[in-house]
């Protein structure tokens, strides 16, 4: 028998891809389909500080997708380096990369859409006379153009037909285009847009900058439904901003069509936000149902890594867990606020300051603003009438306006008879207490989680206590443990006496509780004496309230002092007639 030789099978060797090709398979991580073409040229216009934006699709984007902004536009010389693979005017040094403060960064958009399509990109700088334009395997042509930047996009994944044919039917594409122009403009409301569609006029949103404004763009994109069963919130904490419009649990939906997160204005579907969106809205929601709400984080840019998605879709946070508390705790307390049996709804611009929740520090302070804007909803459309909450043009009498914030710590006002100094911790210990009464004469208690626990160094029988009443004091929303031998911590409060000093508060009240051996539980008037002493615990002020909140806080207190017959003195306040100012500076 005679052996055949056989051939050695060829072994492929490694090569660089052609250019060409190479661009072909990255814009398979960019360009998904025409709504990711449009994202892409928008937010380069969004870059490029872009006031007005002018969007023309046709054929569901496949046949045409074409941005037009006023932005700052593009040299002529770098037009065909725009169009090349890794090529970006954003980022410059690998350092940049922990602090973006763009949309864009990687220099891959335009030579993606370029490689699939037939792209022209024209663009005027201000200095120039006339724009310039490159075209298909054509050199810079100089042409009439307006100040800015226009992207023309045709004939979508024409030269690769695979890719065309996972595309679905004009209809589906055109709602999916529609989808990304909505959160487009969600994403920039002091950014006007102008959007056709077949060349027809499809939508028209001027600028808008303040919440009324806002939400009427909103009734146009997300429906009157959503805007007239949400409210709008603003809340700070130091490095921390998060606000937007949240919706009414009874406006909970079938599917997540309206839940919209941005994190520096950035568009994201991102599940550490969407989970703490979702926890703290809890059992509010009833099976198989999803909330709504747009949502707006800002921090700091080396906080948070968008280098983490291919498509720029999701985020790291450098603080993830403090981020995930931050958003659950703000969500709930706004949503337990609105509830009808709430302990407090908050009137338009009233102050807080909660000194206790931290982000890395003993203290800090915050602000938190609920503004009611047109068809919002809140106290005046669920629940009964809260005497602490007057309408938001009842301007204050007793006290008058406020003048100035002196000596860090006291609000100098201005009324008919001269002048009041009013102590603005003591002034909010006042308040805290008349809430915590309300809260336990109604039996309905809103608990605040603390971001960081307190620890304290107690006795033996004050840890002993605490450990034998850790359910009496959880039902008065003190949810206080014991650690060790002589150690407890507090893990959460009423959200009443957040403002409050905690440390001094706490251990007044295990000094009372134990001072008798032998008392029952029984006996002892917890929530009674828990009250008594809120008031005797104020925290330093923290933050300089700003002349709207002041006047807002000063309108709660006169309030509360309206309703309330049974505050001790000392009075939170000093008043200086006129006649007796005058006196100082007479001759003697």
């Amino acid at each position: 028998m005679i052996k055949t030789k056989m051939a050695a099978p060829s072994i492929p060797r490694i090569q660089i891809l052609p250019p060409a090709l190479a661009n072909q398979i990255a814009a398979g991580e960019v360009v998904e389909r025409p709504a990711s073409v449009l994202k892409e040229l928008v937010e380069n216009a969004l870059d490029a500080g872009a006031q007005r934006i002018e969007i023309e699709t046709e054929a569901g984007g496949i046949g045409l997708i074409r941005v037009r902004d006023d932005g700052c536009g593009i040299h002529h010389n770098d037009l065909p380096l725009a169009l090349s693979s890794h090529a970006t005017s954003k980022v410059r040094h690998g350092e940049e990369l922990l602090n973006i403060t763009t949309l864009g960064f990687r220099g891959e958009a335009l030579a993606s859409i370029d490689a699939v399509s037939r792209l022209s990109l024209s663009s005027r700088m201000a200095d120039n006379e006339h724009g310039w334009c490159i075209r298909e395997n054509t050199p810079v042509q100089p042409i009439a153009h307006p100040l800015g930047t226009t992207v023309e996009v045709r004939d979508l994944f024409y030269n690769t037909p695979a890719r065309r044919r996972f595309l679905r039917g004009e209809k589906t594409e055109f709602i999916r285009l529609r989808t990304i122009q909505t959160q487009l403009a969600l994403s920039h409301f002091e950014i006007s847009f102008r959007i056709s569609y077949n060349r027809r006029p499809f939508l028209t949103l001027p600028a808008c900058t303040c919440p009324p404004e806002q939400l009427k763009r909103i009734t146009e994109l997300c429906g009157r439904n959503f805007a007239e069963h949400s409210m709008y919130f603003k809340r700070e904490i130091e490095g921390l901003c998060l606000w937007g419009w949240l919706g009414h649990p009874e406006f909970a939906r079938s599917q997540t069509d309206l839940q919209y997160c941005y994190v520096n204005h950035r568009m994201v579907r991102d599940k550490l936000l969407s989970h703490a969106a979702r926890q703290a809205y809890g059992n509010r929601l009833s099976q198989g149902r999803h909330p709504a709400y747009l949502l707006y984080l800002e921090l700091p840019t080396h906080q948070v890594d968008v280098n983490a998605h291919p498509a720029k879709h999701e985020v790291r946070f450098r603080e993830s867990r403090q981020v995930h508390g931050f958003i659950v705790r703000t969500l709930a307390e706004i949503l337990e606020q609105t509830e009808p049996e709430g302990e407090h709804r908050l009137a338009s611009g009233e102050f807080r300051s909660h000194p206790h929740e931290v982000l890395g520090k003993e203290q800090a302070g915050d602000t938190y603003l609920v503004a009611e804007v047109p068809g919002s909803y809140g106290p005046r459309k669920h629940g009964k009438h809260n005497p602490l909450s007057k309408g938001r043009n009842d301007a204050p009498s007793r006290f008058g306006q406020v003048q100035a914030f002196v000596l860090g710590r006291y609000l100098l006002t201005e009324n008919s008879q001269g002048l009041m100094l009013v102590d603005l911790p003591i002034a909010r210990a006042h308040l805290a207490q008349a809430r915590l009464r309300t809260a336990y004469a109604a039996g309905h208690i809103i608990r605040q989680p603390l971001l960081l626990p307190l620890t304290f160094q107690v006795s033996l029988q004050q840890a002993e206590w605490t450990e034998r009443h850790v359910q009496e004091l959880r039902k008065l929303g003190l949810g206080l443990h014991r650690l060790g031998p002589q150690t407890v911590v507090l893990r959460e409060i009423p959200a009443a006496i957040r403002e409050l000093d905690l440390e001094g508060l706490l251990l007044a009240l295990l000094a009372q509780l134990t001072r008798q051996q032998h008392i029952m539980p029984a006996e002892i008037p917890l929530g009674e004496l828990i009250v008594a002493l809120t008031a005797q615990y104020p925290a330093s002020t923290t933050s300089r309230p700003s002349l709207q909140e002041m006047n807002a806080f000063l309108q709660e207190l006169e309030n509360l002092y309206q309703i309330e017959t049974g505050l001790k003195a000392p009075l939170p306040w000093r008043e200086l007639p006129e006649h007796e100012i005058a006196q100082w500076f007479l001759p003697s």
